[in-house]
C-alpha cells in the first residue's frame, strides 16, 4: 500500500456566507440562532452599566478570520465560558475534536483513533458528565455511554460555547463538568457558498452553503461531506525483536513437519521428494502435473508400505477392487497435505504475523459523514431539519503486549467491523416579548438508528457472541420547552426554564433466539429489548445588581431535576438473576448554585461560583446496554447488597471557582485579555464499572474524587500579529470502595487513579499577516503522559505525551476565493505515542508498547473556498 500524497490543486465552488449576528432579546431563548437563551438575561454587565430601561446593545460587526474577537464571555454566562467561531478556521479542515483542544480546562479524548468516536471531559470529569446541546436542544442519547463528538459537524455553525462550572439555567439538568452548546447560522442575506479540501490518507472534504431571504425571515440551506481512508502509516517498535525471538523456534517446529511428511511420503512415493520448505509442499500438491506425478508413483509403491509384495496382493488380502485400491491410495496422499496443514497451522499463522519490517498500516480506519440543514427563521419563528449519515469502520485494536502487537493490522488479521449511524432532528419554536417578559417555546423530535455489522464474525473460528454478527439500535425522542427572561424593576432579571423529553429505544441482535446460557433461558429473556427514559427539569434564576454603582451582581440558580428510567425484556425466567423482566428507577433532586461578580474597574473583574450537582444517569449506566453491560444482579440474600437499589444512582457533587479577568493593553498589543481561574470540584457516587461474575459488568457507585487545578486563557492582538494561549493544571485525587463493606466500620475506601486525565495540557497559536491578503499560522499542542489502566501486582500503566506542531497559510486570491493549505502534526508524533508499563521480563520485550489505536500523525491538506 503506498502512502496517499496531498493533490496540490483542488477544484471548488462556493463556501460560507460570513454574516454579522444581530442578538436582540427577542432572539435569546431556547433553540434559536443566538442559541443561548436570553443573551440580554446574560449580560449582567452590560446590563448593570446602563441607564434603567435602556436597551443594551449586542450587535456584532463584520470581522475578518484573524480580527480580534468581541467580549462575549460577559454576555453569555456569570461563570466561565469560552466561545469558538468555527469560522476563524475554514478552510484548516479542523473537527469538533480539534477546536475543543484549545479550551482550557476541557480535555478530549480520541477514544479509537482521529476520526472514529471520540469523548470530551472538562476539569477532570467523565464523558457522561457532560452535557452536548445543538441550539440548546441535548444531543446526549440515553443509549450511548457518551457523546461521540466525532460525529458533530460544524459546518454550518456559527459558534460553540463552552461552560466550566457554573451552567446557565437555559440548559436543562446539572452537569458536574460542564456543558458545549453548538449554535448554528442565522444568516440575513443573500449567499451561495462552497469548498473543496483535500488532505493525506484520502481524506476529502466539500460543503455547498446557500442563504437567501424567504418570506419574513431568511433560509439557511448546507450540505457537506467528510471521508477518509484512514490507512495512515506507523511504527511497530517491536517486530524486529520478536521477529529475532520467535522465528528461529517457528522455523524449527516447520522443519520438523516438513521432514516428517517426506519421512511418510518416501514410504508412499518411494522416492524421498525432499521438500525443504512449506512452499515447495504447497507447489508440488497444487500443481496438477506435479500431484499426478505423486499420485502415480503412490499407486505404484503403496503397497510396498504394508509389506505387500504386490498391489494384486494387498487388493486380494483385502478384499478390495482396483478402483477401491486407487482410492484408498489417493486418500492417503490427501491425507498427508491435510496433516501437514492442520498440524502446522498455528506455526504458519504465527510466521506469518511476524515480520522483520516495523512499517503498518492502519486497516479499516475509514470514515464516510454526510450530513444535511435546513433552518427558517425570522423575529418570532424558527424551524429546522438536519440530517445526518456515518458509514464506519471499527478498527481492531492493538494488544497492549508487544509480543502480541506484530499481529495488528497485517493481512487476514482484522476484522472488517462496520457501523452505519443515521440521524434525523426536527426542530420548531417560537419567541415573544410581552412587556418586560421575553419568552418562547419550542418543540424538538430526533430518530437515530444505529446499525452494526460483522462480516468476519465467524473469521477466528470462534463461537459468535450475542450482537457479534449484527446489532440495531433505533432511539425516537421527543422534547419540549418554555423559557424565559423577566425583568423585575432595575435591579433583577429572572430566567426560567421548563422541559420534558422522553426516549424510547429497541434494541435486537444476531442471536438474539439462542439459548446461550442456560438450557431454558433464551437471549430474549435474558437481555433488554427495550427502554424507555423520561426527563424532567424545572430551573429559575435571577441575575440580581447589588449596589448603586452597577458593579456588583449576584447570581443565585435553583433547579429541580427528575428521571424515569424502564428497561424491559421480552420474557422472564426464574433462572435469570441479572435482569428481571421489567425494572423501573425513579430519581429526583433540587439543586443550586450562586455566582458573585465584581468589576473592579474599565480593566479588571473578579468572578466567584460555588453550586451543587446531581448528575442524573443515562440508558445506558442503569440499565446496561443488553450485552456487555447489565445492571447490577439481582443478589437476593447476598449481604453485600441489603437495602441497595438494583440500578446505581445519580452522581452528586459541589463545585467552586475563582477567576480573574484583566481585558486592555499588555506587551504593546493593541488589545489584549488574559484570564486565570482556580476550580475545584467535589464528587461522590460516582460511577465504576465492577465485574460481578460470568464475563459481564455492571456500572456501580463505588468511587467519590476532588479535582482541583488552574486555567489560563490568553488572546493578544499586535497590528500583524495574533497570538492566543491556552494551559490547564488538573490534579486529581480518587478513591474506591473495596468490595465487601466491613459491617464494623462501614465502606472502606483505596486510592484509585483516575484514568485519561492528563496534569498538564495546553495549546498555543501565532498568526502573521504581513498584508491584506496572507495570513501565515502555527500551532503548537501538548497533552501530558496520563494513567490508562492498572496492571499486574496492581501497579498502574500509562499513556505518554504528545506535542504536535501544525503550520498553513491562506491566502485570498481575490474578494471572493480563498485557498488554504498546511500540515497537522508536522513532526508526525501521533504514531509514536507508546503505553508504558512494567513487565515480567520473561514475557514481553521491553517496558513499553503501542497505543492500543494508534493516532494518526503528519497530515496535509489544502482547501478552495468560493463565494458568489
Amino acid at each position: 500500500m503506498k502512502q496517499r500524497r496531498l493533490q496540490k490543486k483542488a477544484l471548488a465552488m462556493s463556501i460560507a456566507c460570513t454574516l454579522a449576528l444581530s442578538l436582540s432579546p427577542a432572539y435569546g431563548g431556547i433553540g434559536y440562532a443566538a442559541g443561548t437563551g436570553s443573551e440580554a438575561s446574560q449580560a449582567t454587565e452590560e446590563t448593570a452599566a446602563t441607564d434603567a430601561g435602556a436597551t443594551p446593545d449586542y450587535s456584532l460587526e463584520a470581522i475578518t478570520v484573524e480580527a480580534k474577537r468581541p467580549n462575549w464571555e460577559s454576555k453569555l454566562s456569570p461563570g466561565t465560558v469560552t466561545v469558538i467561531r468555527p469560522d476563524d478556521y475554514k478552510g484548516e479542515q479542523k473537527t469538533l475534536p480539534e477546536l475543543l483542544q484549545d479550551v482550557p480546562g476541557v480535555h478530549v479524548r480520541y477514544v479509537s483513533g482521529k476520526g472514529q468516536y471520540t469523548t470530551v471531559s472538562v476539569r477532570g470529569s467523565t464523558a457522561a458528565q457532560v452535557g452536548v446541546f445543538v441550539d440548546g436542544v441535548l444531543t446526549n442519547l440515553g443509549g450511548d455511554a457518551a457523546v461521540d463528538i466525532s460525529t458533530i459537524p460544524i459546518n454550518n455553525v456559527e459558534r460553540i460555547e463552552v461552560y466550566r462550572g457554573y451552567i446557565p439555567a437555559r440548559f436543562g439538568g446539572t452537569y458536574m463538568g460542564g456543558v458545549i452548546n453548538i449554535v448554528t447560522k442565522k444568516p440575513d442575506k443573500a449567499n451561495i457558498s462552497a469548498q473543496i479540501g483535500k488532505s493525506s490518507w484520502g481524506g476529502t472534504t466539500a460543503g455547498l452553503e446557500i442563504t437567501q431571504p424567504l418570506g419574513s425571515g431568511s433560509l439557511l440551506i448546507g450540505i457537506n461531506r467528510d471521508e477518509s481512508d484512514g490507512d495512515f502509516r506507523y511504527e511497530n517498535p517491536y517486530s524486529k525483536e520478536v521477529y529475532a525471538r520467535d522465528m528461529p523456534g517457528l522455523q524449527a517446529e516447520l522443519n520438523l513437519a516438513i521432514d516428517f511428511i517426506n519421512f511418510n511420503l518416501e514410504g508412499y512415493i518411494g522416492t524421498n521428494p525432499n521438500f525443504s520448505t512449506a512452499e515447495d509442499i504447497y507447489a508440488a500438491f497444487d500443481n496438477p502435473a506435479k500431484y499426478n506425478q505423486y499420485l502415480n508413483a503412490a499407486l505404484d509403491n503403496y503397497y510396498k508400505s504394508w509389506g505387500f509384495s504386490t498391489k494384486e496382493a494387498m487388493i486380494s488380502a483385502r478384499g478390495w477392487t482396483e478402483q477401491k485400491y486407487n482410492d484408498v491410495v489417493k486418500q492417503a496422499l490427501d491425507d498427508e497435505r491435510s496433516m501437514f496443514d492442520s498440524g502446522t497451522a498455528d506455526v504458519r499463522k504465527r510466521m506469518s504475523e511476524l515480520s522483520n519490517d516495523n512499517t503498518r498500516w492502519r486497516k479499516n480506519n475509514d470514515y464516510k459523514n454526510t450530513d444535511a440543514i435546513i433552518k427558517w427563521q425570522d423575529d418570532h419563528w424558527l424551524v429546522k431539519g438536519s440530517w445526518k449519515k456515518i458509514d464506519r469502520g471499527m478498527p481492531r485494536k492493538v494488544d497492549v503486549d508487544p509480543a502480541l502487537s506484530t499481529i495488528v493490522d497485517l493481512p487476514d488479521q482484522f476484522e472488517r467491523k462496520r457501523q452505519e449511524l443515521t440521524t434525523k432532528e426536527l426542530m420548531v419554536g417560537r419567541r415573544d416579548m410581552t412587556g418586560n417578559l421575553e419568552w418562547g417555546w419550542q418543540l424538538n423530535y430526533l430518530d437515530q438508528d444505529k446499525r452494526y455489522r460483522n462480516p468476519d464474525y465467524q473469521k477466528f473460528g470462534k463461537m459468535p457472541a450475542v450482537f457479534e454478527e449484527w446489532s440495531a439500535y433505533d432511539s425516537r425522542r421527543l422534547g419540549g420547552a418554555i423559557d424565559g427572561t423577566y425583568k423585575a424593576g432595575d435591579n433583577h432579571l429572572l430566567e426560567f426554564l421548563a422541559n420534558w423529553s422522553r426516549e424510547k429505544m429497541d434494541v435486537n441482535g444476531s442471536r438474539m433466539d439462542k439459548y446461550d446460557f442456560e438450557p431454558s433461558l433464551t437471549n430474549r429473556e435474558r437481555f433488554r429489548t427495550y427502554y424507555e427514559h423520561t426527563l424532567f427539569n424545572l430551573q429559575l434564576q435571577d441575575t440580581i445588581t447589588l449596589n448603586q454603582a452597577a458593579d456588583l451582581w449576584l447570581t443565585p440558580s435553583i433547579r429541580y431535576n427528575y428521571s424515569k428510567v424502564m428497561g424491559r425484556a421480552l420474557g422472564k425466567s426464574d433462572l435469570n438473576k441479572w435482569v428481571d423482566q421489567e425494572d423501573s428507577q425513579v430519581n429526583d433532586k433540587v439543586t443550586w448554585q450562586v455566582a458573585l461578580k465584581k468589576q473592579v474597574d474599565d480593566h479588571l473583574t473578579l468572578r466567584s461560583t460555588y453550586g451543587t450537582y446531581y448528575r442524573l444517569l443515562n440508558l445506558y449506566e442503569i440499565a446496561g446496554d443488553g450485552a456487555g453491560i447489565l445492571p447490577r444482579p439481582n443478589a437476593y440474600n447476598d449481604p453485600r447488597y441489603a437495602g441497595q437499589s438494583i440500578f446505581p444512582v445519580p452522581e452528586e457533587g459541589t463545585q467552586w471557582d475563582l477567576a480573574a479577568i484583566w481585558d486592555g493593553r499588555l506587551l504593546g498589543a493593541n488589545s489584549s485579555k488574559v484570564q486565570l481561574t482556580y476550580f475545584g470540584r467535589d464528587s461522590k457516587n460516582m460511577l465504576q464499572l465492577y465485574r460481578f461474575g460470568y464475563n459481564y459488568w455492571s456500572y456501580t457507585n463505588a468511587r467519590k474524587g476532588q479535582a482541583n487545578g488552574v486555567e489560563l486563557q490568553t488572546d493578544f492582538n499586535w497590528d500583524k500579529w495574533d497570538m492566543s494561549l491556552a494551559g490547564t493544571y488538573l490534579h486529581t485525587k480518587q478513591q474506591t470502595k473495596y468490595n465487601a463493606p466491613n459491617s464494623a466500620t462501614g465502606e472502606i475506601y483505596f486510592n484509585y487513579p483516575q484514568f485519561y486525565t492528563p496534569e498538564w495540557e495546553g495549546s498555543a497559536r501565532l498568526t502573521y499577516r504581513p498584508d491584506n491578503r496572507l495570513a501565515i499560522f502555527g500551532e503548537v499542542k501538548y497533552i501530558d503522559e496520563m494513567v490508562t489502566g492498572i496492571g499486574e501486582n496492581d501497579k498502574p500503566y500509562g499513556q505518554t505525551s504528545l506535542t504536535t506542531v501544525g503550520l498553513g497559510a491562506k491566502y485570498n486570491i481575490n474578494k471572493d476565493c480563498q485557498i488554504i493549505a498546511g500540515v497537522n502534526d508536522l513532526f508526525d508524533k501521533g504514531p509514536e505515542m507508546r503505553i508504558t508499563r512494567d513487565y515480567d521480563a520473561n514475557s514481553a520485550i521491553g517496558t513499553s508498547s503501542l497505543l492500543e489505536y494508534p493516532l494518526q500523525g503528519r497530515t496535509y491538506y489544502m482547501t478552495l473556498q468560493y463565494r458568489y
